[in-house]
């Protein structure tokens, strides 16, 4: 059975919303660990508070990169 443009960009989406949800969860708990690093009152090694750092903004990039593309797939009809 060949599918349609369309259904095939319908499952993507599909798809990238499913993904999206799960890196907003993912956003959400690093923002929550950041915070808490940061204001914990035991010193920390500022290495991994730079690390918790470049993870939550590859989260972020990641998102955009969703959303720029699920956009683009809503151009598809």
């Amino acid at each position: 059975m060949e599918k349609s443009v369309e259904q095939m960009a319908l499952d993507e989406r599909k798809f990238l919303h499913d993904l999206s949800n799960q890196l907003v969860v993912a956003q959400g708990m690093g923002a929550i660990v950041h915070r808490g690093l940061v204001n914990s009152e035991v010193e920390i090694d500022p290495k991994i508070i730079e690390r918790i750092e470049k993870g939550n903004k590859a989260v972020d990039k990641m998102i955009v990169l969703i959303k720029e593309r699920r956009a683009l797939l809503h151009q598809i009809k």
